[in-house]
């Protein structure tokens, strides 16, 4: 059996579009150059296909993963509490999570130097890949395979970037650290595959975007939360919440989250990311009663005070006819020169 041949047997209608789309483009381009007449993928019939929007995280369900996974004394779970951790404030994808090497942590200035993801390639891509692409090639474990783990630079130069940790987060790569040379020494020498990988296996192996969504959801499972849609939320999902949150705090400077993101234009944040949670819509609508609705219903308060002093000086009037008529003979006599 080949390890690297795939499960499903039809293709998805998803792919089928991915598909279409990419050879629409290359007749598109054939016709451009006058060596076809026409397009032929113009009037393709495609197969039903609605994209699924990714769900998104809210800031309190992803502390809740965040409290669970708070574990330094069981490596695999802590792993995945600072894979979190790095992939909220940094907004970092999961192959660049699973490339990050501890020699691009600078702890001294709470920084990290995004310049590398990890990805499995077919083996005979790597030598049509050029030099500077490939950064470093994992050995294989397993004989007869058609891919490789391999290290490579981002698909585009804005993916290259410097992010800042927060001193909380500066914390517990200290820690993870701190575990990884423990379990250097327990597994010796010939045990311990030493990478330099900040997110790794125990044995120091490279972690695929995969496997780190993998055992995400294995952790989601275990939590066992009603708030926690299981099959609805990735790894990935975790930036969508980081966008969204900087969008928020940042006051909607799509450049900085642009920056932090690496994109390649603020549409990439505001279209296809930066979900509104609805906390965010509750806040707005909150702020709006109270800058807006607040404001006028102060200067209405005094009216609304005159006609409630009226009415009682009515009900008061009504149920003493008496007074009435003392008080115009008071103010008639007032009135006398």
């Amino acid at each position: 059996m080949n390890p690297g041949r795939p499960k499903r047997e039809h293709i998805s209608p998803s792919t089928i579009h991915d598909i279409h789309k990419v050879l629409r483009c290359a007749f598109n381009q054939a016709k451009h150059w006058e060596l076809i007449a026409k397009n032929p993928f113009l009037d393709a019939t495609l197969p039903e296909h609605k994209e699924r929007k990714r769900g998104a995280w809210t800031p309190e369900q992803l502390y809740k993963v965040l409290e669970f996974t708070d574990r330094p004394e069981i490596y695999d779970r802590f792993l995945i509490h600072c894979a979190i951790h790095l992939a909220l404030p940094c907004t970092m994808r999961g192959g660049e999570v699973g490339g990050l090497q501890w020699d691009r942590v600078s702890i001294e200035h709470q920084a990290i130097y995004i310049d590398r993801v990890i990805d499995r390639v077919d083996k005979k891509l790597i030598e049509k890949l050029s030099k500077m692409d490939i950064i470093y090639t994992f050995p294989n474990l397993m004989m007869g395979t058609r891919t490789v783990i391999v290290l490579k630079q981002p698909k585009t130069e804005g993916s290259i970037r410097t992010a800042y940790l927060p001193e909380t987060v500066v914390h517990k790569l200290e820690t993870l650290k701190q575990l990884q040379n423990q379990l250097k020494k327990d597994f010796g020498e010939d045990g311990y595959m030493d990478y330099g990988l900040v997110i790794c296996q125990a044995n120091g192996r490279p972690l695929m975007t995969e496997h780190l969504n993998k055992r995400f959801k294995e952790v989601l499972a275990d939590m066992n939360d009603p708030d926690i849609d299981v099959d609805d939320i990735v790894f990935h999902s975790i930036r969508h919440t980081s966008a969204s949150t900087k969008l928020v705090l940042s006051g909607g400077d799509l450049k900085a989250v642009q920056g932090d993101g690496g994109w390649n234009t603020p549409d990439m944040v505001t279209k296809r990311y930066a979900h509104i949670l609805d906390e965010n819509r509750r806040m707005i609508a909150d702020k709006m009663e109270t800058e807006s609705y607040g404001k006028n219903r102060e200067k209405n308060e005094p009216q609304e005070s005159q006609t409630a002093q009226v009415d009682t000086l009515l009900k008061l009037v009504q149920d003493n006819p008496d007074l009435l008529q003392q008080f115009l003979q008071s103010v008639q006599l007032a009135n006398k020169p």
